[in-house]
C-alpha cells in the first residue's frame, strides 16, 4: 500500500550558486534518504513537490532550477533546438548536480548512503542519464513522462552488467503528443535488455502523470 503525507514545504537554498528548493524532514532518519527533483521544460525548482505527496516520509528532497532560462519564473535545462542536445552534455549536468548534493550532505551532516532521482519530461531524460551513468551513485530512478534519445544508445556504457538489478519507473500517457509512448517504451526495452527491474505504469492520458502511476510511484519509493 502506498504511505501518503502531506506536501512538504521546502526551503530555498542556494548551493554552491545554484538556487534550490530544499526539504530536510524534521526528524533525522537511520537511512538517510535523498531524492533529487528536476523539473521539465518550462518549469522550476517549485515544479516538482507536488509530486512528492506519495512519496514515504524520512527523505532529504532536492529540487535544482534548470540551468536555461526561457522566461518568467520559466526554466529548462537546455536550449530547445531542433537536435536534442548530445549526452555529454546531459553528463556535464549530472556532474554539476552530484557535486552540489555532495556538498549539501556535508554541510547538512546527511550522510550520502544513496540518490534517488525523479524527473518530469525534459527533467526525466536528465534523471534516466544519471541512472544510467552512475549506477554506483543513483538508486531508484523515475522517468515521468520522458524517454531515452536514440543518438545517445552508441555513447551509452556497454557493460551488460552496470544495471543488472538497478530499479527504473516509467510512467507515460498513451494520449502523450509531446513524447509519444512509444518512446518511453523503447526506453523500458533498452533498460530490460540491460537487466535493469522496470516497473512500466501508462495509462489513457496526455503528458502528465495520471492518478493510478501516481500511487504506483509512492509504492515505487517505499
Amino acid at each position: 500500500m502506498t504511505t501518503m503525507t502531506t506536501i512538504r514545504t521546502p526551503q530555498n537554498e542556494s548551493i554552491n550558486g545554484w538556487p534550490f528548493q530544499v526539504y530536510r524532514p524534521p526528524d533525522s532518519p537511520t537511512d538517510h534518504r535523498l531524492m533529487l527533483l528536476l523539473h521539465g521544460h518550462l518549469g522550476n525548482e517549485n515544479a516538482m513537490w507536488v509530486l512528492t505527496k506519495p512519496i514515504p516520509q524520512g527523505y532529504a528532497l532536492l529540487a535544482p532550477r534548470g540551468t536555461v532560462q526561457t522566461g518568467p519564473d520559466q526554466f529548462s535545462w537546455h536550449a530547445t533546438t531542433s537536435q536534442w542536445p548530445e549526452l555529454d552534455a546531459y553528463r556535464v549536468l549530472a556532474d554539476s548536480l552530484l557535486e552540489r548534493i555532495e556538498d549539501w550532505t556535508n554541510t547538512h551532516d546527511w550522510p550520502m548512503h544513496r540518490i534517488d532521482v525523479m524527473g518530469f519530461s525534459q527533467g526525466a531524460v536528465l534523471a534516466l542519464a544519471m541512472g544510467i551513468l552512475y549506477p554506483n551513485k543513483i538508486g531508484r530512478t523515475a522517468i515521468l513522462a520522458g524517454f531515452l534519445p536514440q543518438a545517445w544508445i552508441p555513447q551509452l556504457p556497454a557493460k551488460p552488467d552496470s544495471l543488472a538489478g538497478k530499479p527504473f519507473f516509467l510512467a507515460h500517457g498513451t494520449q502523450d503528443d509531446v513524447v509519444p509512448i512509444a518512446k518511453a517504451q523503447r526506453a523500458a526495452t533498452w533498460l530490460n535488455e540491460k537487466g535493469a527491474d522496470v516497473t512500466f505504469c501508462k495509462a489513457d492520458t496526455g503528458h502528465k502523470l495520471s492518478a493510478n502511476c501516481f500511487n504506483t510511484l509512492g509504492e515505487f519509493f517505499t
